[in-house]
């Protein structure tokens, strides 16, 4: 508090005194001019003030005026240091006057801790009813370390007596205890809460407020740390967990799956049963998995191994998982048998990462080959994706200047238009680091992100280039549909526990990754499947691709009459 306060005195003696202060306390009578030069004073506006038929307190006055007026560094520990210089001799009054300063300072003196908490609770009642997640909001406080772990313990954990105010009072309760032990966590709860959209407004309201309080305090903003805490391995590797899990808490999108591949090893039969039952929330459910994860892990650091091997199995986790054992490996010696081990242990298992879940992951209903000839279409449509980034890269890097304002601009628009891809931008550092962020968001057939960049920063030639490209890939996108429709008879068979129809496409040839996911892509993008789900199901001894779309029974007749519409239009193409 003494360090605050001392802190917080040196800000006062840097802000200007007012007039009347002046006059009332630092009356140095005849010597206004000595002192006027010595603030560095223009000397024919000085010469001027000297000439007028006025009392010298008067002079001095105006002198004190010209100085606040034409100083924008003028502060009351300038006048203290000039009264003390040889010259001017004027050291008791500056005594005098600095006692008078730091009463005057104590009597309004408030603590950093009263004055955030302050602004805080003026926004409670506002946060209160825009939080609609705040099991999600509690996973990003207590990875920017603004809440306890017994605290997420609360939030995450599923009691059906808790209610969602109830879990809001919580969490704005914990929210209050941290910045009154720490007010510059103010800083961090502002940050986490300007990620969310229904609490962006507020934060920023919050931030503006602690800005304008305290941002004279050059350690205002508390760093994380970018090593992990010491202390025994389970506590290092809930630490790397920990640093990790707002990523975890936003990326993790089909937790049932994840929780199966861990069951046993990791996640208990308990939590393995919590975890199914809330299946209709993937936010409850994947709440239930990272606790379940924490407990683990603090039991044995090396779960988090485990944890890892299984996030590298799923596309959206992946880049989590690759996060995690980076920093797992620098602080554990951990080698590449380690992994295999964990590999070898899922593959005992039976279980894939193209697996779905056990209930959906029958292979049911009609089957649909995709063209073998289709292998070089796809192809070809990924070298046009290809070509189309180069050229615009080429394009870029001549109309924007490759500064560091101009890459901020692009990553500022890019993490307002997609959220997700924030923390990948947060390492880019040129035009083409972030193109390369981009690229990862698009598809073959979908370049809207970098259409979005290309319409801010007003690049007409990359915007005709993206609607050569959008026209190439609407085209091809109707040849797989009739690649995959002509001929067929679609029928449909109802599932064993979803009332849903099943559709297979096969791909008979050998895909690599890329290629897989374009081909994902294309499906997603087809008006024929708008409305089901793919998956990706199982590879089978031929190495072709099983590929299930799942399709709610309420739509079957109409999805037919959509094929046969489709089949019927384009042989009048032909």
């Amino acid at each position: 508090m003494a360090r605050h306060k001392e802190s917080s005195l040196n800000v006062f003696l840097s802000s200007a005194p007012t007039i009347k202060e002046l006059t009332e306390h630092v009356d140095v009578g005849t010597n206004w001019y000595i002192v006027g030069t010595m603030l560095d004073l223009d000397q024919r506006q000085l010469q001027d003030i000297t000439g007028k038929a006025v009392p010298s307190t008067h002079k001095m006055i105006e002198m004190f005026n010209l100085w606040l007026t034409t100083t924008p560094t003028a502060s009351r520990r300038q006048i203290l240091e000039v009264l003390r210089i040889r010259v001017v001799g004027k050291n008791t009054l500056a005594d005098e006057y600095e006692k008078h300063l730091r009463k005057l300072h104590g009597t309004t003196y408030t603590p950093p801790s009263t004055e955030a908490i302050s602004i805080l609770q003026r926004s409670i009642q506002s946060l209160n009813e825009a939080l609609v997640s705040p099991v999600q909001v509690s996973q990003l406080l207590y990875c920017k370390r603004c809440i306890s772990e017994a605290t997420l313990d609360e939030m995450e954990k599923i009691d059906q007596r808790k209610s969602l105010d109830d879990k809001k009072t919580t969490l704005l309760t914990a929210m209050q205890e941290t910045v009154s032990s720490d007010y510059r966590k103010l800083k961090d709860i502002a940050t986490v809460l300007s990620d969310v959209e229904e609490t962006r407004d507020i934060a920023n309201g919050i931030m503006t407020k602690y800005e304008e309080k305290f941002s004279h305090d050059d350690n205002s903003t508390v760093l994380q740390p970018k090593e992990v805490a010491t202390g025994s391995n389970e506590d290092r590797a809930s630490d790397i967990l920990r640093n990790n899990y707002s990523a975890l808490s936003q990326s993790i999108t089909e937790p049932v799956r994840m929780a199966r591949l861990l069951h046993e090893e990791v996640i208990s039969d308990e939590a393995l049963s919590y975890i199914i039952s809330t299946r209709g929330s993937v936010s409850d459910s994947r709440a239930i998995l990272l606790k379940a994860v924490r407990d683990a892990v603090h039991s044995n650091y090396k779960h988090l191994e485990l944890f890892v091997t299984v996030l590298r199995r799923f596309s959206k986790t992946a880049h989590c998982g690759d996060t995690i054992f980076e920093d797992f490996k620098h602080n554990f010696n951990t080698n590449v048998d380690d992994i295999e081990e964990m590999e070898t242990y899922l593959a005992e298992k039976g279980i894939s990462s193209s697996d779905s879940e056990t209930e959906d992951s029958a292979v049911l209903g009609h089957k649909i080959s995709f063209p073998r000839n289709m292998r070089n279409e796809f192809k070809q449509m990924r070298t046009k994706f290809g070509s189309t980034f180069y050229n615009i890269r080429q394009i870029f890097s001549k109309k924007l200047a490759k500064s560091s304002k101009v890459v901020n601009k692009m990553k500022a628009l890019l993490s307002d238009c997609f959220p997700d891809l924030k923390s990948e931008l947060s390492v880019a550092k040129t035009v083409d680091g972030v193109l390369d962020v981009v690229k990862r968001k698009c598809s073959i057939v979908d370049v809207h992100p970098l259409e979005v960049l290309a319409v801010q920063f007003k690049v007409k030639e990359a915007e005709d280039i993206i609607k050569e490209h959008k026209e190439t890939a609407k085209e091809f996108c109707k040849s797989v549909t009739v690649s995959l429709s002509k001929d067929e008879t679609l029928q449909s068979i109802l599932t064993r526990y979803l009332l849903c129809e099943t559709i297979t496409f096969v791909l008979n040839w050998d895909p690599d990754k890329t290629t897989l996911q374009d081909v994902n892509d294309v499906l997603l993008e087809l008006e024929l499947i708008q409305k089901y789900e793919i998956k990706v199901v199982r590879t089978h001894s031929g190495r072709s691709v099983v590929v299930n779309c799942y399709c709610p029974a309420v739509y079957t007749g109409s999805l037919i009459i959509a094929v046969l519409d489709k089949i019927k239009y384009y042989k009048r193409e032909d």
